[in-house]
């Protein structure tokens, strides 16, 4: 079996921590993980990101937008209704020793320059503010200048009940918004009828794709399982062949979902196509309209897709790398089986790429800490031979409270090791040392002449194992052999005329 990765499953989450320690709250629910979690993977993904989160009073929608200010990059802008809830989030934050600033109507100068210098010099991480002040230029200038990481509207019912009455300025929070420039964008209420909904989302989102935070993450219908690989390319092109459509492919960046595109349609002929956030309006319609009504589609997407877009029949959603983050798992595997049919939802996992990753980052002064320990704590999901929904539900802070309803562990079809590494250790095994690098190469794949050459006829093999691996193409079978070598699973035999042969180690 594959070597498991360095993982912080004995370690407590740093999310989970953080509200321990500094918020005094011994458990935290799942859509409140949800929601921090949009905002605080948004630090390594795709932005703008925008939510609406619909909790019911007393759910402990601030501490949503309170804990993630400590973990992000840059301020955080949280927008009240009245003056004496700000005064109480502003008292609520003393009281636990986190610096904030307040900027309400009827400060002095020397108040205001005051509090800019606070969340100018990183002091305060949060600042706390009404509609209208918001729209004063002097402070909407101000943030835009030194960036502004997450916008929070609490009680975003009242841009409905109240902008077109005597708050007009609830009706512009959308365009200070957007010369504010901010990474994430949070909308939380506990009351959202489907007209006060749309009417929140058009004045804070606009015509903008947005997430929805209200549902249970347990999703029955949706089978989990991992695919342990050293050749991922390979197997997602297996994958993309056999398994059931319309089919979609995240990976974690704009580049990374335009080459699996092109590797999909040049190894299987299947035509596929690519969506992230870098494209035009124009260009993310025409591919949401096709995917929307294609019933054998295959899309490779990043985060970006699923903001809005809402097509409940995908079969199969596949991971080409790890998200970073339990939640940006759950939610995006989440994609399919939106109409309660079966949906799989499979992790590619490189265990060796995965491996340098994490020594990569453990050797770079710009790793965020916090983000890469939530990110390894969620690696022990691919890693587990444990009930993978249970596994999910661990990592969000939850026990399942009922039977497994399909995963690879509990149906006992989960894979122990690398898809190929059985077939080449039984070559190599069975070939010690006769072999360089080069033959075995061919005599996996082909054989000694050649499949089309043999055409069938009755000759003996001319080793044991030929063609084991006959359906994989050689590019496939060399990064299958180059990362046996780096796992030590197999080795050269130095010196002499048997330089570089190989052996099984």
């Amino acid at each position: 079996m594959d070597e498991p990765l360095p993982s912080l499953e004995s370690e407590e989450d740093i999310v989970a921590s953080l509200a321990k320690s500094k918020f005094g709250i011994p458990y935290l629910f799942p859509l409140q993980r949800m929601a921090m979690a949009n905002v605080i993977d948004a630090a390594d993904t795709e932005g703008p990101f925008r939510q609406l989160v619909l909790f019911p009073t007393g759910f402990g929608k601030s501490l949503c937008f309170q804990l993630p200010a400590l973990l992000v990059p840059g301020i955080s802008l949280v927008v009240y209704p009245l003056l004496a809830l700000m005064n109480d989030q502003k008292r609520s934050l003393d009281e636990k020793e986190i610096p904030s600033s307040l900027i309400r109507g009827g400060m002095s100068k020397e108040a205001w320059d005051t509090e800019f210098a606070s969340l100018e010099n990183g002091r305060s991480r949060i600042l706390i503010t009404n509609p209208e002040c918001l729209a004063l230029p002097r402070l909407k200038d101000f943030l835009a200048k030194v960036g502004v990481f997450h916008i929070a509207v609490d009680e975003a019912h009242c841009v409905s009940e109240w902008g077109e009455t005597f708050r007009p300025s609830y009706l512009d929070l959308g365009s200070c918004i957007q010369a504010i420039g901010p990474k994430v964008v949070s909308a939380f209420t506990a009351t959202a009828s489907p007209e006060v909904a749309e009417a929140v989302t058009k004045h804070i989102f606009g015509d903008a794709p947005y997430s929805l935070v209200t549902a249970d993450m347990d999703k029955p219908n949706i089978r989990y399982s991992v695919l342990p690989t050293l050749a991922p390319l390979h197997s997602l092109a297996e994958l993309v062949r056999s398994k059931p459509k319309p089919l979609i492919v995240f990976d974690q960046s704009r580049a990374g979902v335009r080459r699996l595109c092109e590797a999909i349609e040049e190894r299987t002929g299947i035509k596929a196509r690519f969506y992230h956030a870098g494209l035009s309006r124009e260009e993310k319609k025409a591919i949401e309209t096709w995917f929307m009504g294609s019933r054998d589609g295959v899309l490779a997407a990043t985060c970006a897709y699923g903001l809005g877009v809402d097509k409940r029949d995908i079969r199969t959603v596949i991971h080409f790398s790890p998200p970073p983050s339990a939640e940006a798992y759950i939610q995006e595997s989440g994609r399919g089986g939106r109409d309660g049919s079966l949906c799989e939802a499979i992790l590619l996992f490189d265990t060796l790429r995965e491996e340098g990753r994490v020594l990569a980052r453990a050797s770079s002064k710009d790793m965020d800490e916090s983000r890469e320990r939530r990110r390894l704590a969620f690696l022990a999901y691919a890693s587990t031979l444990k009930c993978r929904r249970s596994k999910l539900h661990a990592l969000m802070g939850v026990e399942l409270d009922s039977p497994c309803s399909g995963c690879d562990v509990c149906d006992g079809s989960a894979r122990l090791e690398s898809e190929g590494l059985a077939e080449l250790r039984s070559f190599i095994g069975a070939n010690p040392g006769r072999f360089y690098e080069e033959d075995c190469l061919r005599l996996l794949g082909l054989g000694a002449f050649g499949t089309k050459i043999r055409q069938g006829r009755d000759e003996p093999p001319a080793c044991a194992g030929e063609a084991l691996l006959g359906d994989w193409e050689r590019k496939d079978l060399r990064i299958l052999l180059n990362a046996a070598l780096v796992k030590g699973y197999i080795q050269r035999i130095e010196g002499g005329f048997r330089e570089k042969r190989l052996r099984l180690a």
